[in-house]
């Protein structure tokens, strides 16, 4: 081999690595989800996938395998394969895979792929641990609503040798490693008590709705956040002459308000008056009676005693 062709060979290599480094780190861009996430055998989870909106209109899917070249599918969003625990859907307007494994047995611990089925597949892998006993990282609940303006908690259970690594992160988003930050506007609040990380979000706005992850020492636990807006409504409530008795006020926060119903006190100065002019008219009607019986002769008083 000639010292040119040699030359030409190690520039050739040089722009392969390159190429190939620029797909990982655009790859990797293009589709964020955890890295790792431990589940507890029969149980379920959630795990989300943000990807890039260029792709919003290309199908999904989800595989396996340790090695990216030898992975096995195992569902599509187009629903080309029907898999008896694992569902995915795509929600193409928040642009998030959501794969859903249900009755997770010991088996299925590996290393899965969120991909996007165009050329190269752009893709990123999270691995999952299943656990006989309880998984290191979980929570009660990974779908929690709340109210605009108003605050949600989550309680990140933990069984980890070392507890570090504590934070709180929003899918594809910013984190908070500190006790006190913010994401999105919303304030939130990291506390840890006894095996329990404890996240608060105050003052949540509309677009505080989406994934976000706790994290401990390695793993992370995905949870929903769906904000809803306030909501008052007013009812009346009628009797049968459909006069209006009350009005309420219910609030989305709980609150219930409640106008006076009218009271019977609030009658007596009717009641009396109605009183007062029977008195008086059964007071006329003896006098006038008594009048006439005076006015009587007493022949014909005598006559009307006969």
């Amino acid at each position: 081999m000639t010292k040119m062709q040699l030359c030409l060979l190690i520039l050739r290599f040089r722009q392969l690595l390159l190429e190939w480094t620029l797909f990982i780190t655009l790859g990797a861009q293009d589709i964020r989800t955890v890295s790792d996430v431990s589940v507890q055998e029969g149980k379920s989870i959630i795990i989300p996938c943000w990807y890039n909106h260029i792709y919003a209109n290309n199908v999904k899917y989800l595989s396996v395998g340790d090695n990216w070249a030898l992975n096995t599918h195992v569902e599509f969003s187009d629903g080309r394969n029907k898999h008896k625990t694992v569902s995915i859907s795509d929600n193409k307007t928040s642009n998030v895979l959501t794969i859903n494994m249900r009755d997770i047995q010991r088996r299925q611990s590996g290393t899965y792929w969120c991909a996007i089925d165009v050329p190269k597949s752009p893709r990123k892998s999270f691995n999952l641990k299943v656990t006989a006993g309880i998984s290191g990282l979980y929570v009660e609940d990974q779908m929690l609503t709340g109210f605009e303006a108003g605050s949600v908690t989550i309680s990140c259970h933990y069984h980890l040798p070392k507890k570090f690594g504590i934070k709180w992160c929003k899918l594809g988003g910013k984190c908070v490693e500190e006790a006190r930050g913010t994401l999105d506007g919303a304030s939130v609040e990291i506390s840890n008590d006894h095996g329990v990380v404890i996240v608060s979000m105050s003052g949540l706005k509309m677009e505080n709705t989406g994934w976000y992850w706790c994290s401990v020492k390695e793993l992370q636990m995905p949870v929903h956040i769906a904000v809803s807006a306030r909501i008052e409504t007013t009812t009346t409530l009628e009797t049968t002459s459909n006069q209006p008795v009350s009005t309420r006020s219910v609030k989305s926060t709980g609150t219930f308000t409640s106008a006076q119903t009218p009271r019977s006190s609030d009658r007596r100065p009717l009641l009396c008056l109605i009183v007062l002019v029977i008195v008086i008219v059964s007071c006329c009607a003896v006098t006038v009676i008594m009048c006439k019986i005076s006015q009587l002769s007493p022949n014909q008083e005598e006559n009307a005693t006969l």
